[in-house]
């Protein structure tokens, strides 16, 4: 990058292009490593195997089985076999989000820091930049998305990537789920497509899996054990292994145990996260999970989402994985530019295995 010349007298120059471009390059790995760790939810599905990589396609495929083999029974002897072909077996199918975000220095910012260290240290605080800023939009997508007549969609006509509440949906009485497909499979059709979903705030059911009417410690424990053991329920017999609740909701729980034993993640106490156990899951809490009771970002009922990182996943296409380009400069700017790309989204291969408990009044104290 810097060379020195042959004849008095010496001059350095410095190739900024290659310099910004390769030290980027050399920065991606770092980069993609701090906006999952700065983050509690992008920290723990990595943590816990909620992290997978495609490679390509028009869409994002996940296939999935939704009836046994039944082929499959008793015989005795020479008792004849069930020899007939076998359903049961269909594809789930997401579009893939992309984020980007761009690193620009100009011209000026050049000269007014000169020299190869000073250019280091700006795009080092740039890059620092780049980093907050879409660690906040994959987190805020990904937990959040946006609100849409009381329910949760992905923003920016349908780019951004899939949250957590289009997902997991609180049922009414009318269920809103009847017009939405998850992966382009209608839950009100296919019933072997529907998550759980549980209503703390009542005793009756509705549309919901299951309802109970909280007012105490005890009944909140209790109703979080049900929703875990019903998301256990199935062939395969997993469980939750990823809580992630409102601050209220983890606060009530963390206040609920604490005159037991109470066991944490240490990995994730190790960069920086608080985290409590439940059953065989670990709960987190983001200050963006919404309330899904009233279908709204601010919060008068809290939200629990139940994850089982086997079905649920962030897929990322292996070559777009915060990828970075070269810096060029554009034909009407004295500026150079680089960009940061992902692409991928939020998937569920088994909405069975999932769960959601909404209607959760953060005010008990005992």
């Amino acid at each position: 990058m810097a060379t020195i010349g042959t004849t008095a007298p010496a001059q350095n120059t410095i190739n900024y292009n290659d310099l910004l471009s390769s030290t980027l390059f050399a920065y991606r790995k770092t980069m993609t490593d701090n906006i999952f760790k700065q983050n509690a939810f992008l920290a723990a599905l990595r943590q816990y195997g909620g992290v997978d990589y495609s490679n390509g396609g028009e869409r994002i495929a996940q296939p999935l089985m939704y009836e046994t083999n039944g082929s499959v029974k008793s015989y005795r002897g020479y008792d004849q076999l069930a020899v007939i072909p076998q359903d049961g077996m269909t594809t789930a199918f997401y579009e893939y989000g992309e984020v980007a975000g761009t690193i620009t220095i100009s011209r000026r910012e050049e000269r007014q820091n000169n020299g190869e260290a000073a250019i280091l240290n700006l795009l080092e605080k740039k890059i620092m930049q780049a980093e907050m800023a879409i660690k906040a939009a994959i987190n805020s997508q990904l937990v959040l998305g946006t609100v849409s007549s009381a329910t949760f969609v992905p923003g920016n006509d349908e780019k951004d990537l899939n949250p957590l509440g289009w997902f997991l949906r609180k049922l009414r009485a009318t269920d809103p789920t009847s017009t939405v497909k998850v992966g382009g499979i209608l839950a009100a059709t296919y019933s072997w497509w529907k998550a759980q979903t549980a209503d703390f705030s009542t005793a009756t059911p509705g549309t919901n899996s299951f309802a109970k009417a909280v007012t105490t410690y005890k009944g909140y424990l209790n109703a979080l054990r049900t929703m875990y053991n019903t998301c256990a329920n199935g062939a395969d017999g997993t469980a939750p292994n990823l809580l992630l609740a409102t601050q209220g909701s983890f606060e009530l729980y963390c206040n609920s145990i604490q005159d037991k034993v109470q066991y944490t993640d240490l990995k994730l106490a190790e960069i920086g996260f608080d985290s409590v156990k439940l059953r065989g899951a670990t709960m987190i809490y983001d200050e963006l999970v919404p309330d899904v009771f009233t279908g709204t970002a601010a919060i008068t009922k809290g939200t629990v989402f139940f994850l089982n990182t086997k079905y649920y996943k962030l897929t990322i296409d292996k070559e777009t994985d915060f990828v970075t380009t070269p810096f060029v400069e554009p034909e009407n700017q004295t500026a150079k530019t680089a960009k940061i790309l992902f692409m991928g989204n939020a998937t569920s291969s088994n909405q069975r295995k999932l769960g959601v408990c909404v209607g959760i009044d953060e005010t008990i104290a005992a």
